[in-house]
């Protein structure tokens, strides 16, 4: 069922998640916002709060989900799902998988094109209130042109299909995840 029906909807959901991670003292690292879903790459100043920040994010956008649509009820069911992460590599592919969530869903044809992400600031440098770069992202490059070059570099190749399995068979089992491989590619020109 489409949880962001329209641009309001994802626009009142950004709003909702802005005031919870600086309520929860949470960083927010990448995200992106699907019809039906969203993926938020975090790190919680105290991993004990990322499951009562993920509550009352998902109960305050219902509230507001449930009265534009005269409806009642959760929006999504069950828990959320989540993933420990313990290398850079995992953390750049989390950061990658989220990315091209649009890519894949065929929204797109490049993490560029689609606006409700992260990729613009992460990629392009595009300045955000609410990103807090991870320091695995900052060791990229020693400089911002350096680091966008090098982050940018991180997408030139679609994720294999075994990533995506550990990726998602970690998230759906709340462990982490057994990736260790390296990410390689040519540069692209543009943040298109």
């Amino acid at each position: 069922m489409p949880c962001f029906g329209c641009e309001a909807d994802k626009a009142m959901f950004f709003s909702i998640l802005c005031n919870k991670l600086q309520e929860f003292s949470v960083k927010l690292h990448a995200f992106v916002l699907m019809s039906n879903h969203y993926h938020l790459l975090v790190t919680p100043e105290d991993g004990a709060e990322v499951p009562h920040f993920m509550q009352c994010l998902g109960r305050k956008f219902a509230g507001y989900f449930n009265t534009t649509k005269a409806r009642s009820g959760t929006v999504w069911d069950g828990k959320y799902f989540a993933s420990v992460i313990e290398s850079d590599y995992y953390l750049l592919a989390c950061y990658r998988y989220i990315e091209l969530n649009p890519v894949r869903a065929g929204l797109v044809s490049s993490p560029g094109g689609y606006h409700w992400s992260s990729f613009h600031s992460n990629a392009c440098g595009m300045k955000s209130n609410i990103l807090e770069p991870h320091r695995t992202y900052q060791a990229l490059g020693d400089t911002t042109f350096n680091r966008l070059k090098a982050y940018r570099e991180l997408f030139t190749q679609p994720i294999s299909e075994q990533e995506l399995s550990a990726i998602r068979s970690a998230l759906s089992k709340n462990r982490v995840s057994p990736i260790v491989s390296k990410l390689v590619g040519p540069v692209p020109e543009t943040c298109g």
